[in-house]
């Protein structure tokens, strides 16, 4: 199991999110909604998707940036934040303006792995009594569903939660005692990611490039279909970007 911590940045297609169809309006991912924790203390990352040439700024706090999007796919990086909140997160666009309300800044984890992880705080050890003392407005998670596919997916059909019995019921044992111990100990808001799916083979979450350089599994491969191809194109074009225009400013992408 692997509880990472977001201080560096949020990576992983699994937190990204788009219709299959590209719609005309702006598109932000999924781990981008009201109720949200940014990570403190480095450069926040904000991706989604739009129709290229579409402007798109984001504002938060003291700070605007704005991008133009291409390859269908824009990004920022909001700088150092400190911990604290609640404030409002504002996208805007010639589309239309998205805003998220009661947003948080503080340490983000994101808790994976396989049955011990996913193990749920309704079949903890004696859990009535953690249960009905969840509510806490300082943590949010944020519970990634399962999704079998041939190709990583920029679809994640899930928001950010306040900390109730009601949302960790389901959520990661081990994640939300983690996230619990954490908040009391540093005081600050905690958001808590949880991506675990049990009895899955190390294999389920590797890339096909990897599978490909090892000789061992490269006549097993299928060929991708046009979704998985389409998928996989739509999950990647940010950090594409990204990485272009690192390179165009002779800096190293972190």
């Amino acid at each position: 199991m692997l509880l990472k911590s977001l201080g560096r940045c949020l990576v992983g297609s699994i937190l990204t999110a788009l219709p299959l169809t590209l719609p005309a309006a702006v598109t932000p991912a999924a781990v981008f909604s009201d109720n949200m924790v940014l990570q403190q203390g480095q450069p926040v990352p904000v991706w989604g998707w739009a129709d290229d040439g579409e402007v798109v700024t984001v504002k938060f706090r003291n700070q605007q940036i704005s991008t133009t999007a291409r390859n269908l796919a824009w990004h920022v990086k909001l700088g150092k934040l400190k911990a604290g909140g609640p404030d409002v997160f504002t996208l805007t666009a010639k589309s239309g303006t998205i805003q998220f309300t009661n947003v948080l800044v503080g340490d983000v984890w994101v808790c994976s792995g396989q049955s011990n992880m996913e193990w749920p705080m309704s079949r903890a050890f004696e859990p009535a009594a953690d249960l009905a003392s969840a509510t806490n407005a300082q943590i949010r998670v944020f519970n990634v569903r399962k999704n079998r596919l041939e190709a990583p997916t920029t679809v994640v059909k899930a928001t950010w939660e306040l900390c109730s019995p009601q949302s960790i019921e389901g959520f990661s044992a081990v994640g939300y005692y983690f996230g619990r111990d954490l908040q009391r100990t540093r005081r600050g808001p905690v958001g808590l990611i949880g991506t675990y799916w049990g009895g899955t083979p190390a294999e389920a979450w590797m890339s096909r490039e990897a599978f490909e350089i090892n000789p061992r599994y490269v006549k097993e491969i299928p060929e991708p279909s046009a979704a998985a191809d389409k998928n996989w194109r739509q999950a990647t074009a940010v950090f594409e970007n990204e990485k272009a225009d690192a390179e165009k400013a002779g800096t190293k992408l972190t």
